[in-house]
C-alpha cells in the first residue's frame, strides 16, 4: 500500500496530516515520533494483508489513551482546563469514544450469542421502572 494513500504528503515528502480514525478526537501528539518511527520499522508496506494488520496496530497505539500522556485530574479543575486538546480524557471517552460506539459499532450477530457483548439495560424498560416512582 503506498504511503500517499494513507497520509497527506507534500511533494517534498513531509507529512502534513494523519489518518482520521474518529471524528472529534485528536490523539496525544507526544506519541507521534514513536508512531512515525514504528511505521518505518514495523509496518510491512510490501504485503497488503500484513500492511493493513501492522498499520492498524500502530494506529491503535497512537490513538489509544495512555496513562503516560494524560494529566492527573485534581477535583477542583474543570474538564475544559485539562489536557492539551482542552478536554479531559474522561470527557473524551464519554462524549467521543462511547458516542462512536453507539453510532458506528455494528458487531456480528454471533457476539450477542457467545456473550462477547451483553445488553445490561434498555431505555424503554428503565422508563417503565421509573414511571412507578
Amino acid at each position: 500500500m503506498p504511503v500517499r494513500h494513507v497520509f497527506v504528503c507534500r511533494q517534498d515528502g513531509n507529512l502534513t496530516g494523519l489518518p482520521l480514525l474518529l471524528d472529534n478526537y485528536i490523539p496525544a501528539l507526544e506519541g507521534l515520533p514513536m508512531f512515525v518511527l514504528r511505521l518505518a520499522t514495523e509496518v510491512n508496506w510490501d504485503n497488503e494483508k500484513e500492511c493493513f494488520e501492522s498499520f492498524s496496530r500502530e494506529c491503535s497505539q497512537l490513538y489509544s489513551i495512555r496513562k503516560q500522556y494524560i494529566l492527573e485530574e485534581p477535583a477542583e479543575l474543570q474538564a475544559e482546563e485539562l489536557g492539551s486538546s482542552g478536554t479531559s480524557w474522561k470527557w473524551t471517552v464519554e462524549h467521543v469514544v462511547f458516542k462512536a460506539f453507539r453510532t458506528l459499532l455494528v458487531p456480528p450477530k454471533r457476539f450477542t450469542e457467545d456473550g462477547s457483548i451483553l445488553q445490561i439495560a434498555n431505555l424503554p424498560d428503565l422508563y417503565k421502572v421509573f414511571e412507578r416512582c
